[in-house]
């Protein structure tokens, strides 16, 4: 554990301890009691409330939306496909279609690294610290679509 865990905890169990002791002033009379309460309270609640605080901070930093595959999307901006490469992953609908029904859906492929492999590029999106470089690969076998991958490079 860093040495700054324990004072971000114990600033954030400051304000905590005084709102407790605040809200059980209705409940418990005796001041003495209701301070150990909410002494144990603080101790409990701050640890919780670092990690809650610092799991939403790397959920913020490394959301990525996620759409429906669209045709009229994938074709308005060739940079923020990425946000449809899970549908077409997942939904299979690439799967067992030509390669002329491929170009009509989704386009020429710019790199072939052969007449079975097409390879999309879907752009760049933020990847925490760093860029994470999203590709698509389609593989053809009888001229048919067989699989479909996903590939993210983050540098």
């Amino acid at each position: 554990m860093s040495p700054e865990v324990p004072i971000i905890v114990i600033l954030i169990g400051i304000p905590i301890f005084f709102i407790l002791r605040w809200i059980l002033k209705r409940f418990i009379k005796n001041k003495k009691t209701r301070n150990w309460i909410s002494i144990l309270g603080t101790i409990i609640i701050a640890p919780i409330l670092y990690i809650g605080l610092v799991m939403a901070f790397f959920s913020y930093l490394f959301y990525e939306p996620q759409y429906d595959f669209k045709k009229e999307r994938w074709f308005a901006d060739k940079n923020a496909r990425f946000e449809m490469r899970d549908d077409l992953v997942n939904s299979g609908i690439l799967i067992g279609k030509s390669k002329s029904e491929i170009i009509d859906l989704i386009g020429k492929s710019e790199s072939n690294d052969s007449t079975e492999i097409w390879t999309y590029d879907l752009g760049m999106s933020g990847a925490g610290f760093g860029w994470q470089f999203n590709s698509l690969q389609l593989t053809f076998e009888n001229g048919k679509v067989t699989d479909v991958k996903k590939y993210e490079i983050v540098d």
